[in-house]
């Protein structure tokens, strides 16, 4: 005869009551930072806006940059908070343009309650004036060509920018006048910076 063994059972938990509290966990969470990023969102709307401008300047090559300034709007009574307007150029930038940077300064950390909206400014660097002028000079008929001279004005940052000047008068040419005309060297390769005049000089001969 067969006997019927009882043999226990254990129900297997089904896992909904864990996952439940999961997602419960996860939505309360989520509820949580939403709440939080929303609460900063309108906390920063209702901040006063500082704006911030700097003003846009120019100067000659190599020469010193200016004084810059700007414009501070929406700073509140009372506020600690200071601009000083900075740039990476300096007397040896070449020729071009140059971003003019507001820096705050805020010893009691009170930019926290503005939204800042900072304006760069433009330095426009625009080349410097270079003058060559030849002397004007004389000399007798048959007589050798005198050394022929003129001056260079205008010329920055000790740069190594000079002119010879020559003519095409010989020594056997007539009476009469020849020019002299100077001519550019530039050893440092900066000559691209200048706007330069080239004056021409006169040999008279007699």
């Amino acid at each position: 005869m067969d006997t019927v063994r009882n043999v226990p059972t254990t129900l297997l938990p089904t896992g909904r009551s864990s996952r439940s509290k999961s997602i419960t966990l996860f939505v309360t969470t989520l509820l949580l930072v939403i709440l939080v990023i929303s609460g900063s969102a309108l906390a920063q709307a209702n901040q006063p806006t500082l704006v911030v401008t700097a003003i846009n300047a120019g100067r000659l090559y190599g020469d010193d940059n200016p004084q810059f300034t700007g414009t501070v709007a929406g700073l509140k009574d009372g506020a600690t908070i200071t601009v000083t307007y900075t740039s990476v150029a300096n007397p040896g930038s070449a020729v071009g343009s140059y971003t003019i940077v507001p820096v705050l300064n805020d010893p009691d950390n009170q930019l926290g309650g503005y939204n800042v909206v900072i304006n760069n400014g433009n330095l426009t660097v625009s080349p410097a004036p270079l003058s060559i002028v030849a002397d004007d000079l004389s000399r007798a008929a048959g007589q050798p060509n005198p050394s022929f001279t003129g001056t260079v004005t205008g010329v920055k940052n000790g740069e190594a920018i000079s002119a010879t000047f020559a003519s095409e008068a010989a020594d056997g040419s007539s009476a009469g006048k020849f020019s002299i005309v100077p001519t550019l060297n530039d050893a440092s390769g900066r000559i691209g910076n200048y706007a330069v005049t080239i004056s021409n000089g006169t040999l008279t001969v007699k």
